[in-house]
């Protein structure tokens, strides 16, 4: 499929702009549900230490929660080309600033899975949360039509545990992690409290066991973020600021399990490489986006600005570089099958966000930082960026290189573009979730500037109502060329 072959089905957060994030996406029932996260632009002024961005690229009140940060289900039939919201998040009795108030129970939902546990009469709908530190810890949401949504049994995770993200069904058990961690001085969006998966069979009478030891043994494993299931194991990738990130892998068994290292020091890139992000099984091998937190740029640990990479690896635990920077390994010269270089030869792909399989292909999509370059100082931009900004313009840079970009391969080393400009929307700076089904493939954006866009006009600064802000869902049909 090309661009011309999509079409939006829901701009503006579905008439939201405070829904930035299609953070998850499933097909369930013959519909598809989306869970949004709500205010992530406004939230990351919170995080630890917070990005140096003048002026905020979006308006946002000072205090947080007088945003309706109450995240939501929404729901779309293809007959009828239609959404519905089916969910929207309680609020609970919370302390925001020493003041009693009702919070979100969840402000946002991170991830989406149809299983069938132990327990349930049928396939349900499950989705993971992220919870305010003025609430309780996150939970794990069931519905079995669709309509009705309530948590289940929480696994065993400490107080400062904020988020969970993947649902990774494997060897008769659900597996999830603590993704996100924080308190009142601050949060980590994408770095948990400790570095466990959690496992359960059936979420109304099982116990949730720990399947392997802190960190894999290494404490500088600070997150276990992603899982996939391949060649009879379940993988596993980690979050290491510190050496690079790792992949690991199980038969399963009786909880813990014995785990494998497949790769570390993030496929011999080092930090460039800290989190293994995004895993998918294509055509006999388990394709790894790999990349650096916070779309490319972790200020915490001073990592990056760098791109992302795509490794493929086999059975035996061999392993090529597709989409990447050439480097020599103990395991040999490794250079990028495809001929791309690190972030399909951009710099401003973060990260590889999701992969997903669709008729025959496999297509990736980005998240591109390339928007924010105009809330940026100057002293902190990479000296390539400067040099292309003193070479094109700022606003050339931002118009022509500004939008997430969803690539395509049928055989894993032949890539071709399907839009490298968020669809014509530079304010879609990540493809976050896919969903592939009957009715074609469904693509979700991360879209976080809205409702209101600090826009500069004659050398001042102004926020203006943006029309293109809030996420957006995209349906891809072969051969319906607009």
């Amino acid at each position: 499929m090309q661009e011309a072959d999509f079409r939006l089905t829901c701009l503006s957060g579905f008439g939201d702009g405070w829904n930035h994030y299609a953070h998850s996406m499933a097909w369930f029932g013959g519909r598809i549900y989306v869970g949004t996260s709500r205010a992530s632009m406004a939230a990351m002024r919170m995080a630890v230490p917070a990005p140096n961005l003048k002026p905020w690229p979006i308006d946002a009140p000072d205090d947080l929660y007088a945003i309706d940060r109450c995240a939501e289900v929404w729901e779309y039939t293809p007959e009828t080309e239609s959404w519905l919201r089916v969910y929207k998040s309680p609020t609970v009795k919370g302390k925001v600033q020493g003041r009693a108030t009702d919070v979100p129970s969840y402000i946002g939902l991170r991830g989406m899975a149809v299983v069938q546990a132990a327990g349930d009469a049928a396939p349900c709908l499950y989705i993971s949360s992220w919870s305010p530190h003025t609430a309780h810890t996150p939970d794990i949401i069931r519905s079995q039509d669709g309509r009705h949504f309530a948590p289940v049994k929480r696994p065993p995770w400490g107080p400062a545990v904020r988020a969970c993200r993947t649902l990774q069904p494997f060897d008769g058990r659900v597996h999830t992690t603590p993704t996100a961690s924080g308190t009142a001085k601050g949060y980590e969006q994408d770095i948990g409290s400790e570095a466990v998966i959690y496992a359960v069979a059936d979420f109304e009478h099982g116990q949730w066991q720990a399947t392997n030891p802190e960190g894999f043994g290494n404490k500088r494993n600070v997150t276990v973020f992603e899982m996939e299931t391949y060649d009879g194991h379940l993988y596993a990738g980690t979050v290491n600021p510190f050496q690079g990130g790792e992949l690991w892998k199980t038969r399963g068994g009786t909880p813990p399990y014995t785990w494998t290292r497949v790769l570390h020091q993030g496929a011999f890139r080092g930090v460039e490489n800290e989190v293994a992000g995004t895993l998918c099984e294509f055509k006999g091998a388990l394709y790894v986006g790999y990349g650096v937190l916070n779309g490319g740029f972790h200020r915490a640990f001073n990592i990056g600005p760098a791109a992302a990479e795509i490794l493929r690896v086999w059975p035996d635990d061999s392993w090529d570089l597709i989409v990447g920077d050439s480097r020599l390994t103990p395991d040999g010269l490794k250079y990028p099958l495809s001929g791309l270089s690190a972030g399909f030869d951009s710099l401003f792909n973060g990260y590889v966000w999701r992969m997903c399989v669709h008729q025959g292909h496999l297509y990736a999509g980005t998240l591109n930082w390339a928007n924010l370059l105009p809330y940026l100082p100057m002293h902190v931009w990479p000296e390539d960026v400067l040099a292309m900004v003193r070479r094109w313009g700022e606003d050339r840079m931002v118009s022509e290189l500004g939008g997430c970009e969803l690539w395509r391969t049928e055989d894993g080393v032949h890539w071709e573009p399907v839009t490298r400009s968020g669809f014509g929307n530079k304010f879609n700076w990540g493809l976050r979730n896919f969903a592939s089904t009957p009715h074609g493939l469904f693509v979700g954006t991360a879209n976080p500037f809205g409702p209101r866009v600090a826009t500069r006009r004659g050398g001042d600064w102004h926020y203006v109502p943006n029309p293109r802000g809030g996420c957006e869902v995209w349906l891809g049909q072969s051969g319906s060329g607009r």
